[in-house]
């Protein structure tokens, strides 16, 4: 079942365990994560949906931008990612 880009996953698996990630796009089985820092959308981390858990929220911005075919910048993952958890508390 493929989720919309612009959304956000949490990895479950891996090294990067726990790190929000947004969803950028999705590749032969694997979604592509950015978190615009270490993961930029120029190198977007291949995951399986498996090692990974959904958010149901998505930054509206970051989405209208993707399905506009307008680009995107690793400032704008940043940003999104940031807004984000502002609104989530933390554990």
């Amino acid at each position: 079942m493929r989720k919309e880009t612009g959304g956000f996953a949490i990895s479950k698996a891996g090294h990067d365990k726990g790190k929000l990630y947004a969803v950028i796009g999705y590749r032969e089985g694997k979604y592509l994560l950015a978190d615009g820092r270490i993961r930029t959308l120029e190198k977007a981390k291949p995951k399986k949906e498996k090692h990974l858990q959904f958010i149901h929220a998505q930054d509206e911005r970051l989405a209208e931008l993707m399905r506009g075919g307008k680009p995107v910048r690793n400032e704008d993952v940043k940003r999104a990612i940031k807004l984000y958890q502002a609104k989530v508390p933390t554990k």
